[in-house]
């Protein structure tokens, strides 16, 4: 976090209009949660909620404004009124992403660091983001574990999927692997896309005894009645979803990236599922 911790001296802007980036805002609502205590922060200090809704920190009375702030072990932009932000914001030296809606252990506000954020960008060890973070892969660079096969890859542990042509690596995308706490844990194996198909709705039944019915768009089955597909249903896709809140063994997708993957996988393309 080194080009985190230095104190950063341009105001937070308005995030370019692309797919990736979205607004910049403050944190909603009177009732956002903010679970943090107010230790080691001197007289007057801690975290203080503005009537419109925003967030405001203060060290020994005074406002944090215009730079970083670390919180608990959590990095926090705040704005030249004091503000904490949150979405992607756009600084001198490149975009960072702020927690909108908390989840997968990031507090609302904070920055989201190494890793893939909600709308589907890679985020570097400082938190930026990473060029052409709308190709296939992200920006991602990673070697073939499995040679020159041309294959997909589950990775269980990361909910990221990578797929390769021979060595190369094509695409990245998140994912929402099966529910773990609902006894649907996605099994690891090796096993091979045995059928494409557009426009399916895929039936079971849930752990009540009530049936579902889940229209997707793009269908690649590999080990049974689970597959790759869309799932449009979610929001977001990656971190620890999966665990309370996955799939019935499938693996999700976003739309685009599901999209992609349809495009170039054929019918024995090898699935490797593994932690």
């Amino acid at each position: 976090m080194s080009r985190v911790k230095k104190i950063l001296t341009a105001a937070a802007v308005l995030a370019a209009a692309i797919l990736c980036l979205g607004t910049a805002a403050y944190a909603d609502g009177p009732g956002v949660i903010i679970a943090y205590n107010n230790t080691g922060i001197g007289p007057g200090g801690g975290w203080r909620e503005q009537e419109d809704g925003s967030w405001m920190y203060q060290k020994n009375g005074q406002n944090v404004a215009s730079t970083w702030e670390q919180v608990n072990g959590f990095w926090y932009w705040f704005n030249e009124n004091g503000r904490m932000m949150t979405g992607w914001i756009s600084l001198e030296d490149g975009q960072y992403y702020l927690t909108e809606t908390e989840s997968y252990g990031h507090p609302v506000g904070s920055l989201w660091v190494n890793e893939v954020t909600p709308d589907g960008c890679t985020v570097d060890e400082n938190g930026r983001m990473i060029k052409n973070p709308n190709s296939p892969t992200a920006g991602i660079e990673r070697a073939n574990p499995y040679g020159n096969q041309t294959c997909v890859e589950v990775v269980l542990s990361e909910q990221m999927i990578y797929v390769y042509q021979g060595p190369t690596l094509v695409l990245v995308s998140p994912c929402v692997t099966g529910s773990v706490y609902g006894g649907h844990a996605t099994p690891s194996g090796t096993y091979h896309i045995y059928s494409k198909e557009r426009n399916r709705t895929l039936r079971g039944t849930n752990n009540n005894g009530t049936k579902y019915a889940s229209f997707v768009n793009f269908w690649m089955p590999f080990n049974g009645g689970i597959g790759l597909h869309d799932a449009n249903w979610r929001s977001s896709f990656g971190g620890d979803i999966y665990v309370s809140g996955g799939s019935h063994g499938c693996v999700n997708m976003p739309y685009a990236r599901a999209e992609y993957l349809y495009s170039i996988a054929y019918v024995g393309m090898p699935v490797h599922v593994h932690n």
